[in-house]
């Protein structure tokens, strides 16, 4: 302090004033700059964390969903007869659609295995057949109460009448596979 006593009134006063923005200019390098970029930081971690938490609700809902079409498919085949036979029940929704004398042929195809659930498919050939007709058939497969799904779908008009349809696909039927407990 008798350094300050010695100095003039002016050259105390640009002393202190000096003394003070180096003070400030420290205080603002060492505590407040950092605080704002941590503030920052925290600022962007925040609007990440809350667009992560929208991607995981939008996940969760999709879930949810996904989830109660399995239950309700699993349920469906809990439902359906153990002795369900694609073939009878292929034939019949041809009747009752008109176009049983279209089926050329119907035949067993090999499906990859699955751990949960088991598939039988055919393999329908139509020959001669309109759209007309077509739509009908595969509305009742795909609607049946037993879990049946059109898999693949090939459709040619006839070269002499494009009205006139060849049309190959394939049911395939899924049940749960047998418990072993």
């Amino acid at each position: 302090m008798n350094f300050l006593r010695r100095l003039q009134p002016r050259e105390r006063l640009f002393v202190i004033a000096a003394g003070v923005a180096i003070l400030v200019t420290v205080l603002y390098l060492v505590v407040i700059d950092p605080l704002l970029k941590h503030t920052a930081t925290l600022d962007r971690q925040i609007v990440n964390a809350q667009r992560q938490l929208q991607e995981l609700y939008t996940a969760q809902q999709d879930y949810l969903r996904l989830k109660n079409v399995i239950d309700r498919i699993n349920t469906q085949m809990k439902q359906q007869q153990k002795n369900f036979a694609i073939f009878s029940r292929l034939e019949e929704v041809a009747r009752q659609t008109g176009v049983q004398n279209k089926i050329q042929s119907m035949k067993p195809t090999i499906s990859p295995p699955n751990e949960a659930y088991k598939e039988e498919s055919v393999e329908i050939k139509m020959e001669g057949v309109t759209l007309e007709q077509l739509i009908p058939y595969l509305h009742q497969v795909e609607n049946s109460p037993q879990v049946l799904k059109i898999k693949r779908l090939d459709i040619k008009p006839r070269n002499d009448n494009r009205q006139i349809l060849t049309v190959t696909f394939r049911v395939s039927v899924f049940t749960l596979k047998e418990e072993t407990s």
